[in-house]
């Protein structure tokens, strides 16, 4: 498979070049789309920003959501594996950690080892399930995810989130199914991100990922939703550690 049909398959929002250094993955996080990282840079210097589209949202709406994070996996390697050819990282915020915490063992193992794993506002991989979501009723659900879409601005009509719920559910129940396995060692360092207001994930949370190869923590200034809007300090440090 070629670059450009790598983007034709839908797995890529945008296009992407074929000469970077490197390539940064960004995961959308729980129900969401790729255009949540439309504030993003296209480039980190010479680091090449590739935003991920999971069937089931925006553009892919009517292809089915993944139900469980190893196929979702296996899709995703056979869609990128074109652009593994440089060195790579993953990043992903909250829920989305643990799809991509999946999706960098599978990559790993087809022999396309990241150079690295962002991991913002998450617990480690041991320490699941976790979240208030999981316990919310199915019936109240729809309000919930609302209220999630205006805390990163956007006031949703009722269309809107019942388009979204089935990418909702399907990760929901990918992550209850997550939860009940023993988690592998990450097969790359993990630079954990945490937000020094996050009331969501706080930064006392994520402490845990030493055991999962953390070899860099760093507590930023906002809230949960800090990330979708990068400082100059999120993307010093992307480049950093990308480039290491």
């Amino acid at each position: 498979m070629t670059v450009d049909a790598a983007r034709a398959n839908g797995w890529l929002l945008r296009p992407v070049s074929g000469d970077p250094a490197a390539r940064l993955f960004c995961l959308p996080y729980l129900g969401a789309g790729a255009s949540m990282y439309h504030r993003w840079p296209r480039r980190i210097g010479e680091v090449e920003v590739c935003l991920l589209q999971p069937p089931g949202r925006e553009n892919r709406l009517l292809e089915p959501a993944h139900q469980a994070y190893e196929p979702f996996a296996e899709d995703l390697l056979a869609a990128v594996e074109p652009l593994l050819d440089r060195p790579y990282a993953l990043f992903a915020h909250c829920n989305s950690v643990f799809a991509a915490y999946v999706v960098a063992l599978r990559l790993a193992a087809a022999g396309h080892r990241p150079r690295r794993f962002f991991a913002s506002s998450m617990v480690a991989p041991d320490q699941v399930p976790f979240g208030s979501l999981l316990d919310v009723p199915a019936d109240r659900l729809p309000e919930v995810v609302a209220d999630l879409m205006r805390a990163r601005g956007t006031e949703p009509s009722p269309e809107i989130v019942e388009l979204a719920m089935e990418a909702v559910e399907s990760d929901l129940r990918a992550y209850r199914d997550f939860g009940g396995a023993a988690p592998a060692p990450m097969p790359c360092p993990v630079t954990v991100l945490s937000w020094r207001d996050d009331r969501t994930v706080p930064p006392s949370l994520t402490t845990g990922w030493t055991r999962f190869g953390q070899d860099r923590a760093v507590s930023l200034d906002g809230d949960h939703w800090a990330f979708l809007d990068p400082s100059p300090a999120l993307l010093r440090i992307i480049a950093e550690d990308l480039a290491g």
